[in-house]
């Protein structure tokens, strides 16, 4: 099994001759911000894929998909709310597999199994960092417009956690760094993919989730700057090296295959 990151929460793995795409977003960033080959390479990745899979709704999880797949041959996996926005887009209702937790979806030796997840909690701290920082004042009719178009992007709970399973391994991939707290998660998968974004105790926080479900080795997401200046860049070296010390921690490089 291969995994392969493309920013934000874009997952993309290869096992058995099938391969399933994970939240594809084109990054939203300033003209200049990034080089153009990167987002090149991005589109072509995500351009392959037949199998995407959704988390949620929001806009750095959904707003990519009319873009890339309005008018291609593919199945999107996804909850009432984020396929109800596609909709009012236009979007071909017929390309759209609705999905609740408790489905198993079967592809060719390799099934993922759909289990309730929850979206983290922005905490008072962070919201006025990024509300008080330069670089928001700096850019703020692009705030602005950032923060109306994700208004359009709800989520409305429907956050979902998936375990993909191939190979004899278990991988798990979540959209959000957060647990339901009435369900309960297998333990001990092979790999657990974890954004590590959205709170100012975002350490402690992801600390807490990886000792509950325990996996033997951790993959870092979602840290990356993909929309500012709602986003930024989200230290992980010192994570991985203290996480380390109980699991195998690390955080992904875009467009680096990683080999499970």
């Amino acid at each position: 099994m291969e995994i392969t990151w493309y920013g934000t929460a874009s997952i993309y793995i290869e096992a058995s001759g099938t391969s399933l795409l994970f939240d594809p977003f084109l990054k939203y960033l300033p003209e200049g911000y990034e080089p153009d080959v990167l987002r090149k390479q991005r589109e072509k990745a995500f351009g392959t894929a037949t199998n995407i899979l959704i988390t949620h709704g929001h806009l750095d999880h959904l707003s990519s998909v009319p873009t890339l797949y309005r008018d291609k041959p593919c199945t999107v996996f996804m909850t009432d709310t984020p396929a109800a926005t596609l909709a009012k887009q236009g979007f071909p209702e017929t390309r759209i597999h609705r999905i609740v937790p408790g489905d198993v979806l079967q592809f060719p030796d390799l099934s993922v199994r759909v289990y309730q997840g929850k979206h983290i909690q922005f905490d008072a701290r962070l919201i006025l960092q990024k509300v008080f920082r330069l670089s928001s004042w700096k850019q703020f009719p692009r705030l602005i417009h950032l923060l109306n178009l994700n208004m359009q992007y709800k989520e409305n709970s429907e956050i979902v956690f998936y375990e993909i399973r191939a190979e004899g391994k278990r991988v798990q991939i979540m959209g959000s760094a957060d647990l339901a707290d009435d369900i309960e998660y297998p333990a001990e998968a092979d790999v657990l993919i974890l954004p590590h974004q959205g709170r100012s105790d975002i350490d402690s926080h992801n600390e807490a989730i990886i000792r509950k479900l325990r996996p033997k080795r951790v993959l870092l997401d979602h840290y990356d700057d993909a929309f500012p200046p709602v986003s930024e860049l989200t230290p992980v070296d010192d994570f991985c090296r203290r996480m380390s010390v109980e699991v195998p921690t690390e955080n992904m490089i875009e467009d680096t295959r990683i080999k499970i």
